[in-house]
């Protein structure tokens, strides 16, 4: 009997198991998921190095390493060494972390390069070893919503780790200066995209005014708080009407959107094309080819 979930027509993550061998091997940390890529290693045991940008960092097992960018990084893993290595799409990751109330807290301490050691922490290791190997398997016999289950196994992950961090490795920057109120309308408007708040919505709840959120955002993005709002839907739209088998009304719905019609009129004047022929454009385009990219988070602070 054939499935009528939904799925996602790409899975933008790579994952590989490091096997314990006899030699040191060596593995490039690239591997063509663009440029704001991240990459995530899990020693089990042994150890290796991540080199790249003139450094190197040292990883002994149990431990768990994380670069925010994919770069031109390669690992080096020593004889006898297992555990895993990730590559995780810019896309994929913000799925992962999704539009929940702690959301914020993730992406603050997803949002830089860190190494933890989990010696003292073994059963959050094996909770993240095991849900990779479930990713793993995924990957390695995709079935109708594999991007779903990917996403959902690799949001445990993201959650593990945060709670074994503790609260000091996500505290926010200094208060009162303008990156820690981009960050803060950052976090805000991930987890509340959907509800299509108003700009004074957004800064009541960071304590300032809507002029003053109105002044940050333009002297240090040059766009206002409002075009910024409407990008991240935008984002959103395109992304599901790319990856997900939603209908245009279903996507709708699901953004936030009461009226379809109103979903049509706000994409055509976001992206100059209608839903619908954004849509069969990403399915016939190559993925080489040039096309409308939606804004992306990358660009902030």
């Amino acid at each position: 009997m054939a499935s009528n979930l939904p799925h996602f027509t790409k899975l933008p993550v790579y994952l590989s198991r490091i096997e314990g061998g006899l030699q040191r091997r060596i593995e490039t940390l690239k591997r063509g998921l663009g440029a704001n890529a991240c990459i995530l290693v899990l020693l089990s045991d042994g150890e290796a190095r991540i080199e790249g940008r003139g450094g190197e960092t040292a990883l002994a097992g149990p431990s768990i390493a994380w670069r925010k960018t994919a770069g031109d990084f390669r690992l080096v893993i020593e004889a006898g060494t297992s555990g895993y290595v990730a590559e995780i799409a810019e896309e994929t990751l913000a799925r992962a972390i999704g539009d929940f109330f702690e959301s914020g807290a993730i992406q603050s301490l997803f949002d830089r390069d860190w190494f933890r050691h989990f010696d003292e922490d073994r059963d959050a290791h094996a909770d993240v070893r095991r849900h990779l190997e479930s990713i793993r398997r995924e990957l390695a016999q995709p079935q109708p919503a594999s991007g779903m289950m990917v996403v959902a196994h690799l949001r445990i992950v993201l959650v593990t780790i945060l709670r074994a961090s503790g609260a000091e490795e996500v505290a926010g920057v200094i208060h009162g200066n303008s990156a820690h109120y981009l960050q803060r309308f950052r976090q805000l408007l991930e987890a509340g995209f959907r509800a299509h708040h108003p700009v004074g919505h957004y800064a009541h709840e960071l304590g300032i005014t809507h002029d003053r959120l109105h002044a940050i955002c333009m002297r240090e993005l040059d766009k206002t708080p409002k075009s910024l709002i409407a990008e991240r839907l935008a984002r959103e739209a395109a992304l599901g009407l790319e990856r997900s088998t939603l209908s245009i009304k279903q996507l709708s719905y699901s953004l936030g959107f009461r009226d379809p019609a109103h979903f049509s009129n706000f994409f055509r004047r976001m992206t100059g094309m209608t839903p619908g022929r954004f849509r069969k454009l990403m399915a016939t385009a190559s993925p080489d080819s040039d096309g409308f990219s939606p804004p992306s988070f990358a660009d902030w602070p």
